[in-house]
């Protein structure tokens, strides 16, 4: 199967990220000592203006390779925490499964979180919203009185969203890049996905799941034939990624769950 170019969906993606409405958390007692006070990743090293209640910083772009771990650095305000989100499928808005990095540790007056981000291998070449979140006495995603989530209601902290520019992924992936194409429809599914591969599957073929993250989530084994159905139902909205663990040399298939 012919592989097509990025190009294409890639301005419409950075198209559509820029006009999307994305919602924003509330910090209900202000940002003051408990802000975002500096971000260094790649060759961008990026401190506030001025007020910390200010958060669109999209004007600033840094720029990452797909699959390579590139180190971030995030000096937030006392005691608190941090959690990063990057919008994979530019939906316009934050998926669970689109949290990248999530801690807390904390301390006074200050604190330097020093973590390695990683955007999956199969990304494709554009501008993705990328937002971080320093949330006081919370990690930013597990529930709790102090707030949580991308979009959530926290007491103190604040939060700055970035403009990230993906390159390296120069093609849309298939999962058997060497031998014969694979396609995947519905894509975005809502439950079953028939997947269809060039000269058909054997029993050696095992499809998995991953995540973002690219943690395995789900497998099937295949059966001989040209096609074969895998159902995402029970699966929460978001990006994943399918791969055939039976071909090592194979891209990873991006796919979107709505």
């Amino acid at each position: 199967m012919k592989q097509l170019s990025a190009l294409a969906p890639a301005l419409l993606f950075s198209a559509f990220s820029a006009n999307a409405q994305y919602c924003s958390p509330t910090f209900m007692n202000g940002c003051f000592s408990w802000n975002t006070m500096a971000v260094s990743m790649g060759t961008v090293a990026w401190t506030p203006a001025g007020d910390c209640s200010v958060s669109d910083q999209t004007a600033t772009a840094i720029s990452i390779v797909a699959g390579e771990a590139t180190p971030v650095s995030v000096e937030n305000g006392a005691w608190c925490g941090c959690a990063v989100w990057v919008d994979l499928d530019n939906s316009g808005s934050f998926e669970d499964t689109e949290n990248l990095y999530t801690i807390y540790v904390g301390g006074s007056p200050s604190y330097i979180y020093d973590f390695d981000l990683t955007i999956p291998l199969g990304t494709l070449t554009g501008s993705y919203r990328m937002r971080i979140i320093s949330p006081w006495g919370s990690d930013g995603v597990t529930p709790g009185d102090n707030g949580y989530g991308p979009c959530g209601a926290y007491q103190y902290g604040n939060f700055e969203d970035f403009t990230l520019n993906v390159t390296g992924a120069t093609a849309v992936g298939t999962l058997d890049s060497r031998t014969a194409g694979t396609t995947a429809s519905p894509n975005p599914a809502t439950g079953l996905v028939t997947l269809k591969r060039d000269g058909g599957f054997s029993p050696k073929d095992r499809i998995s799941v991953m995540g973002v993250d690219g943690s395995l989530l789900r497998e099937w084994n295949a059966t001989a034939g040209e096609t074969m159905d895998i159902d995402l139902g029970s699966m929460p909205a978001g990006t994943y990624f399918l791969r055939n663990s039976a071909d090592a040399g194979m891209q990873p298939l991006r796919l979107v769950k709505q």
